[in-house]
This record gives structure tokens, sequence and C-alpha cells, in this order.
């Protein structure tokens, strides 16, 4: 492997995602946005990871930690948090996303594939334009893949790489409460395609453990606060709403849905439970509409152009064609010219089926598939080293 090549390949992501950061300065965008950073204060205020004294669950805790981290050594005397700092710091994390795919790529399919693979993850314009936001997905997404590199080294018996993979799987659940089932389903998946190797049951059954270990003192701590068993957190029934209440369309609309009066006198355990409950009426009242819906949910969430309707600018939907037309053709092929040897790969298929389902259910948006398409840059770079051995070699592919 070209180790100079992946060295500035990984420092132009970096410089680009913190030219993106400074541009995004003093704008936060998402309504989330503010709730990651009111739980940081109060984090840091000694009130714990809470929005205020009446939501005390609405949000896994793992990202406003990691911001409370950041404005504890940045923010100084001013009250104003330090959002800058925290780009900067994604920015980072997003060159280190690029060194974990180059060395996923090089193990499973050599070290061309893995320096394409980082070159395409490095120039991935929603990965760099989300890096600079104050949202999860730069933590989240370097996560994920990380944990997918210690799933693949494990595979050896390694007992490390088994409990690296436990506690960054339950870290993952932390950031983002809807990657909880994904943790199971990839485990069990890991343990089924690798059966014949020995000791990968208790290897499994490890990993499980540690990141329900790693989840556990969150839903101990919920249980204390709101008397409930809430592994994530409440929220599940508003964004469940979001996705099926009259007036979806299949996108975000937190800030557009006429909340029902009722849940105003609500504690959050109720609201949760209420707004839960409406979404199975309208599921039930209905259903044929829920299917058609979650079609247009999946085509949003694999859109090659931006959804929202701010970014559908022409220049934004050309950068968005020229980039993801060519990539997702070459997420095809290689996964097809990987087909004997799918099985032992399956693995960086299985993030993205899972989210593909989960957001046929809730909203669909393209912010919620960036998160695995450094995995699937993988495959991309096994296309394109494919086509650069049978240029190089014609002979040996006759």
């Amino acid at each position: 492997m070209n180790r100079v090549l992946v060295a500035v390949i990984i420092v132009v992501a970096v410089v680009v995602r913190v030219a993106v950061g400074l541009g995004l300065e003093g704008r936060v965008h998402f309504p989330d946005s503010n709730h990651y950073i009111a739980i940081a204060q109060n984090i840091r205020a000694g009130e714990g990871p809470r929005l205020n004294e009446h939501t005390l669950a609405n949000r896994s805790p793992g990202y406003s930690y990691f911001l409370a981290a950041i404005f504890s050594v940045f923010q100084g005397s001013s009250d104003a948090p330090p959002l800058i700092a925290a780009r900067l710091a994604q920015a980072l994390l997003g060159g280190a996303l690029c060194l974990v795919v180059c060395l996923i790529g090089a193990r499973l399919f050599g070290p061309v594939a893995g320096v394409v693979a980082v070159g395409l993850v490095a120039l991935d314009p929603f990965l760099t334009y989300f890096s600079g936001l104050i949202l999860t997905e730069a933590l989240f997404t370097l996560m994920l893949a990380a944990s997918v590199l210690c799933l693949l080294h494990a595979e050896g018996g390694k007992a490390r790489w088994a409990v690296f993979a436990g506690l960054l799987l339950g870290c993952t659940a932390l950031v983002r409460a809807s990657a909880l089932l994904m943790i199971p389903l990839m485990v069990g998946a890991w343990i089924i395609l690798r059966r014949k190797t020995p000791g990968i049951v208790r290897q499994g059954a490890v990993i499980v453990a540690l990141a329900a270990a790693v989840v556990a003192p969150w839903a101990v701590r919920n249980h204390r606060l709101t008397g409930r068993v809430v592994l994530t957190t409440l929220s599940a029934g508003a964004s469940l709403y979001e996705g099926t209440y009259p007036g979806a369309d299949g996108g975000p609309a937190m800030d557009k849905i006429d909340w029902p009066q009722e849940t105003e006198a609500m504690s959050e355990a109720e609201k949760d439970d209420f707004l839960r409950g409406s979404a199975l009426t309208f599921v039930k009242s209905d259903p044929l509409r829920l299917v058609v819906l979650g079609a247009v949910k999946l085509r949003r969430f694999w859109s090659i152009f931006p959804n929202f309707s701010e970014y559908r600018r022409p220049v934004f939907m050309a950068i968005s064609a020229i980039y993801m037309l060519p990539v997702m053709i070459c997420v095809a092929v290689g996964v097809i010219i990987s087909r004997k040897a799918l099985a032992a790969k399956a693995i960086l298929l299985l993030p993205a089926i899972y989210f593909s389902a989960l957001h046929m259910v809730f909203v669909g948006s393209i912010r919620y598939r960036a998160p695995v398409m450094p995995l699937l840059a993988v495959f991309a770079g096994a296309a394109v080293a494919a086509f650069i051995n049978k240029v190089r070699h014609p002979e040996a592919c006759d």
C-alpha cells in the first residue's frame, strides 16, 4: 500500500472538512443540534444528560458527552459553546474514518482497493457536509466503521479485537439510539457467516455482553428517573408519529407537525406512549398508505440528489450526482464480483440493509444513509481495483 498517498488523501480530507466546518460556523441548521448542545451544557453544569427538568431521556447521551468534553476544554469563561472546536474535532474524526476504511478495504480486497476506498470517503460530499454540523454523523460513522474493522480482526480468534468490537458497538447505541437493534443482528450474522471458525460463538457472546454492559448504565439511569425500562430514549414515539401521521411525506417533519394538544400536560414517558399508540393507529387504519410511504422513504434514503429544498440548487445537485452515480455503480459491480466470497464480506452490507429497512418505517433521509456509505465504498474500491488489475495484467483475466 502506498502509505504516502494514503496520508496525503487523509490530510486533504481533514483540510476540506475543516474548511466546510469554518464555512458553517454560526449556523446550526437542525433542531436536533440545539438539543445536543443544550444537553452538553447541562452535563457540564452537573445536571446530567437531560434536555430540561421535564425531558430526561429524549436523546442518547454519547454525542452530548463528546460535545461536553470539547466544551470543557475550549469554552473557558465564555457562555457561548465553542462550536467551531466541535466542528474541527469532527474534521479529525473524518480523517480517522478514512484510515479505518483504508484498513478494511486493504484487508478484504487488497491495498489498491483500500486506497480507492479512502479516496472515495475523503471526497464524499455528504460525509464532508455532515462533519461540519453539530449532529451525530461524524462520531457515529467512525464508530460503526471501527466496529466492523474490529469484527474482521476478531475472526482470527484474537480476543482483544472481540473486546474492542463489543465496546464500540455499545457506544454506537449510545450515540445513535437506532443502532441498538443492529448490534445483535450484526453479531448474529457474523457468527453464522463464520460458524466454522473455532470459538466464534464464544466470541460473539463476549461482544454482545460487552455491548450490553456499555448500554446498561444509561438504561439503569433512565429507569431510576422515569420508572420505565428505557434502553435508548423516550423519543421513539415521536419519531414513529413523524413517519406515519396523516401529513407525513416521508421526510423530516418535527418542526412542521401540529402535535396533539393532549401531550402538553403529559410526562415524557406518557407522551412517548401516546404518540407510539397514535402512530400504530395510523398504520392500522390505512396499511396500504404506509407501504407506499415506505417506498417513498426508501427512495429518499438512497436519493442521489439532496432531498432538502435548500440544497436542490443545480450546483449541489450536480456535485451530488457526479459523486453518487459512479460510486453506486462501482458498489454494485464490487458486490457482484465478490459474490463467491460475499458471505465473508456481508458484514459490510448489513448496516446498509438494516438502516434502509428501519427508515422505511421512520423518516427517510440521506442523513441516515451517510454512515453506511464508507462501508459500501470498500466494495467500490474492489471494483476499481479489479479494473486496474485487468488493465495492467489482461493475460491474467483471460
